[in-house]
């Protein structure tokens, strides 16, 4: 089975820290985005990766080559921001036939990769997972018939009753058959607000008679935005738990209170560290307290008590009590300090 992992948009919601590096190299609890989902699928037998890059992606390339040596990764540079089935359709040399699964990069899910083409109808050409939802707008939706197959797809409708959407998790039976499709997606020249949705892809696929299965997820976090990494953190760490190993090589003047991560390299004195904090490699946070954040590579804390916050790398902050969002190489004294 091959897999594609598409991540080439700009993360313009991650700004400040999308200025100078790229959404899935950011850190969320122990591992960057792209870690968390290469971990997945790490755990089954898999042909090729192929990442799909386009803003900043030699970062992206280097950072998943050091780490994950072990596998085949495959790199496909998307130049123009023309959407993901463009993006998918750039995919063309490896979609030769054979499963395919097609994941959304800027999200870190609990599933299990291996068995969506064992629990796959017999039937079918493909199976989407799907989660539930209250807010339509914001998605592509779906319905499905009696027999349990997806009759309809409207990326992010205006109006209707929907409460199924697509959760970014895509297999496909035959991937030469899907590149067909793509084919015809950009042949016809259907575009929504300029870019090649995968929403008119599948439909195309509907309208050709192609039978999509569903499976709901198990849990599934978003990664575009501030808002959502510092959620995507609480869950992981959560998560993780019962199996973290706590941090070792931390001093009597420093309480942990769990979850948190704090990397082996990272330097914490005289400071209370968590809930649900993480403090990256070769941070240091001296005198402080750090709760619900993320404490980005080598960047410097002191003197502060942070909640809901995140510090980009390289940064220096010291002073009040805050909630920042604070960009890569700034420095930020607060009121009263000099």
């Amino acid at each position: 089975m091959k897999v594609v992992v598409l991540m080439g948009g700009y993360g313009t919601r991650m700004r400040p820290h999308s200025w100078s590096r790229p959404k899935p190299v950011m850190q969320v609890a122990n591992n960057t985005v792209i870690g968390h989902i290469l971990d997945r699928f790490a755990e089954v037998a898999t042909e090729e990766v192929v990442l799909v890059v386009g803003y900043k992606g030699e970062q992206i390339e280097s950072w998943a080559r050091a780490h994950y040596a072990h596998l085949d990764l495959r790199f496909v540079y998307q130049h123009e921001p023309l959407g993901q089935a463009h993006a998918l359709w750039l995919c063309r040399d490896f979609l030769d036939g054979g499963e395919v699964v097609v994941m959304l990069g800027d999200i870190v899910i609990d599933a299990d990769f291996g068995r969506i083409a064992i629990d796959a109808p017999a039937d079918a050409d493909a199976v989407f997972q799907t989660m539930e939802i209250d807010n339509p707008r914001q998605f592509g939706c779906l319905t499905v018939d009696a027999d349990g197959f997806i009759d309809r797809i409207v990326e992010k409708p205006e109006t209707g009753d929907y409460h199924l959407a697509l959760a970014g998790v895509y297999w496909f039976r035959d991937s030469a058959r899907l590149q067909q499709t793509l084919d015809q997606t950009l042949q016809s020249g259907r575009r929504t607000k300029g870019e090649y949705y995968l929403a008119d892809t599948f439909q195309l696929m509907l309208e050709r008679g192609d039978h999509i299965g569903v499976q709901p997820i198990r849990s599934i976090v978003d990664v575009g935005s501030p808002t959502n990494r510092l959620d995507a953190n609480r869950r992981l760490l959560q998560d993780n738990a019962t199996h973290q190993k706590p941090p070792t090589g931390l001093s009597d003047s420093v309480v942990v209170v769990p979850p948190v991560y704090i990397h082996p390299t990272a330097v914490v004195e005289r400071s209370v560290v968590g809930p649900y904090a993480t403090i990256c490699q070769d941070a240091r946070v001296r005198d402080s307290v750090i709760a619900d954040s993320i404490i980005d590579p080598d960047a410097i804390v002191s003197d502060i008590i942070l909640r809901d916050s995140i510090i980009g790398e390289n940064a220096v902050v010291e002073g009040e009590s805050r909630a920042l969002i604070v960009g890569d190489d700034s420095r930020m004294t607060m009121a009263g300090r000099r």
